[in-house]
């Protein structure tokens, strides 16, 4: 059975007190390759909000609490918002830290399935990355065979299809995804 909760370290390396706030988030991909955070209750996270001393630490545990698909994975996003105490003094701003982490509920045997495409509208070139399978992938790098690289980095979750526009169509491109070896991919196209 696959694990249902992880755990997570905070600790305030500041001089100040800090108060956080977890905020959790099912994340989507819109048709349009953008990503989408809709306020779940699949999972919960212990202590939804806490305040640190400084040097402090605290273990947030999120948990799984709804039923998953057992066909493709589950994405989230887990969010540690810092809150502010009190009103900062005249003439002071004060940042507020904010982290977003993905978190990934993987059936066994998921795996991303990616596809690549050339594809041209009006007078511009896109390459379209598709992820077919039923698990993310996190491409590290992408790059045309020629060499220049491309503004293709980041997660790719099931379904997303994105498109990331190019000087000219490409033929041959060399991406490195986590976990793997670099490969070099024949580009699929419209002519």
């Amino acid at each position: 059975m696959p694990r249902r909760a992880v755990s997570v370290e905070v600790q305030n390396t500041g001089e100040l007190p800090a108060q956080i706030q977890v905020e959790r988030y099912r994340w989507i991909a819109d048709g349009g390759g953008d990503d989408q955070l809709q306020a779940t209750e699949d999972i919960i996270a212990t202590p939804p909000i806490f305040t640190l001393s400084p040097g402090q630490k605290q273990i947030v545990r999120v948990l799984v609490v709804g039923n998953q698909d057992p066909a493709r994975e589950g994405t989230y996003r887990v969010i540690l918002q810092e809150t502010a105490l009190d009103d900062p003094p005249p003439n002071v701003v004060r940042a507020l830290l904010r982290i977003s982490m993905p978190l990934f509920i993987t059936p066994p045997g998921a795996k991303p399935n990616l596809a690549w495409s050339a594809e041209r509208t009006d007078e511009r070139w896109w390459l379209v990355m598709e992820n077919m399978g039923n698990a993310h992938a996190q491409i590290l790098e992408a790059r045309l065979e020629s060499g220049p690289k491309l503004n293709a980095t980041g997660y790719l979750l099931p379904g997303e299809k994105r498109r990331v526009a190019v000087d000219a169509r490409p033929s041959t491109i060399v991406v490195k995804q986590y976990d793997q070896q670099e490969q070099t991919v024949q580009v699929r196209g419209t002519p």
